[in-house]
């Protein structure tokens, strides 16, 4: 009884702490017995969805026979090299659960098999870079024999391993910045020297006409 109740505690706890995900739906809170999830069903479900709403990013990857000593070797490299990142095992099911009639839908279609996930806590620490801690955990990932990535949500947008590829191939944030400014300020320094050649040229233009006006007279 008792240990049954810090498991109620501890769901409510869960339920209370961790943000919701908007739905176009409500999720299910009864069984088909019409009945209510056990507590343990409850707390992976607010703990799974805390972490998609919470997390910058989440990457999805498959594990095949990951032994005990492989799996802490790869959340120790996670966590040292890729700006504290979690590795979280998950039940595909529930979690299929979770991203139903959410804007994550189309994620549940990664988690087949045995599945986990990639997430980051405390994202507004200073000096998190998001995109550099996706890149970096899907570095260590790619290192590691046993494990496949499979797609990833950064922000609100959804990757297959296609564009996370490409998203690896990004430049830092700061390099598109200066990509950027350079783009908006070559204009403007082209229409500012158009700008101060126009008088220049007006002068020029009246000049003629007035010398060729004073021709014309003088004849």
């Amino acid at each position: 009884m008792q240990c049954r109740s810090m498991a109620s505690e501890s769901a409510t706890a869960s339920q209370a702490l961790n943000p919701k995900l908007e739905r176009s739906h409500p999720p299910k809170s009864m069984t088909m017995y019409k009945k209510p999830f056990a507590q343990r069903k409850q707390y992976l479900f607010s703990e799974y969805e805390g972490q998609f709403v919470s997390s910058p990013a989440v990457v999805v990857v498959q594990h095949h026979n990951l032994n005990g000593s492989e799996q802490l070797d790869y959340r120790r490299e996670l966590k040292v090299n890729a700006q504290g990142a979690r590795l979280m095992i998950v039940r595909s099911k529930m979690i299929k659960a979770v991203l139903r009639n959410t804007r994550f839908t189309n994620l549940g279609s990664l988690f087949s098999g045995p599945t986990a996930i990639v997430y980051w806590e405390a994202a507004e620490r200073d000096g998190f870079d998001s995109m550099l801690a996706v890149k970096q955990a899907m570095d260590l990932t790619k290192k590691q024999k046993r494990v496949v990535l499979m797609g990833a949500k950064y922000g609100d947008t959804l990757l297959n391993p296609a564009m996370m590829k490409e998203f690896v191939g990004l430049p830092h944030i700061d390099q598109l910045r200066a990509q950027v400014l350079g783009v908006i300020q070559s204009p403007a320094q082209q229409l500012t020297s158009v700008l101060q050649r126009i008088p220049q040229r007006l002068v020029g233009v009246l000049e003629q006409r007035a010398n060729g006006d004073g021709e014309a007279k003088a004849k």
